[in-house]
């Protein structure tokens, strides 16, 4: 009994660092580090495991500002703050050992530069889009912003410059890569939005409208991609050509988006789709260092 209500303790933690997203996201950093480095190493890891650290604590304060408004939507409402599964104190604590864990870990591993980026990083999530979204439904475009770090923050832990063309690039996409995950959500959960107070597209803007902007945003994904093999970022002509494909293939699924309205069915379908996209392009990435 006693270790069943320990394992659903540790499963109520890892939902409030949101484990599920900050392991994808700690990849991203990984791949920021090997494309300068493509070394294995413990500092490499230790970098890695520094940004899943970060992400962590920016999704439990994250939660904790928008307890509020979790309370009142159905897709949240049973987070587990709004719950009280987890105490505000204990969160809070939760909080400060992850963020100060994430920072050593990259200070050391890496340098002070990587872990100001990282705590920049959380400054820019919580102090800045957490409460945009509060004032505006384009809040995604700052929010965005958050995206692009991670990569930035192995990069520069593994040496690499703040400015380099390869790692700008690289981030842009993961810019431009955030935005339609947000449109779908909106297309999913607006109302709920809505509903909670907060501003959403959805009042904006109809469906079919919301609907082109996402395909628009998934395009503009895709040709930031292929900037990665024109900017000779990515080398190797075999890599280049199934980037290519892939890029087309998603492209031509999210023409459907244009013509059929999203429900919870094909919604997770091009999420899972935009997901993998990604995920491939750090393994082609990866890839290429390798190789060359």
């Amino acid at each position: 009994m006693k270790s069943r209500s320990t394992r659903n303790k540790i499963k109520d933690y890892l939902e409030l660092g949101k484990i599920k997203i900050m392991i994808p996201v700690s990849l991203t950093g990984f791949t920021g580090f090997f494309i300068h480095n493509p070394s294995v190493s413990s500092k490499m890891l230790f970098v890695s495991l520094g940004i899943l650290f970060l992400g962590i604590s920016a999704s439990a304060l994250n939660q904790i500002q928008e307890v509020d408004l979790d309370s009142k939507m159905e897709r949240t409402h049973n987070r587990p703050l709004p719950s009280q599964r987890i105490k505000l104190q204990q969160a809070l604590i939760f909080f400060l050992c992850n963020l100060i864990t994430g920072t050593v870990l990259i200070y050391t591993a890496g340098n002070l530069t990587a872990a100001l980026i990282g705590l920049i990083t959380i400054g820019w999530y919580n102090g800045i889009y957490t409460y945009a979204k509060r004032i505006t439904a384009f809040a995604v475009f700052p929010g965005a912003v958050t995206g692009a770090l991670p990569p930035l923050i192995g990069w520069v832990a593994a040496g690499g410059g703040v400015w380099d063309k390869p790692i700008i690039f690289l981030e842009f996409l993961f810019f431009t890569g955030q935005i339609p995950h947000f449109w779908l959500l909106i297309l999913k959960y607006g109302e709920e939005y809505e509903k909670a107070g907060m501003p959403s597209l959805t009042n904006i803007m109809s469906r079919g409208q919301i609907s082109r902007l996402t395909f628009t945003w998934v395009v503009t994904s895709a040709i930031a991609a292929l900037f990665l093999c024109y900017f000779e970022i990515i080398h190797s002509k075999p890599i280049v050509g199934i980037l290519l494909i892939v890029s087309a293939f998603l492209i031509w699924q999210f023409s459907g988006l244009i013509k059929l309205s999203v429900n919870r069915d094909n919604n997770r379908k091009y999420s899972i789709l935009l997901d993998s996209y990604f995920l491939l392009v750090l393994i082609l990435l990866i890839s290429d260092r390798i190789i060359r």
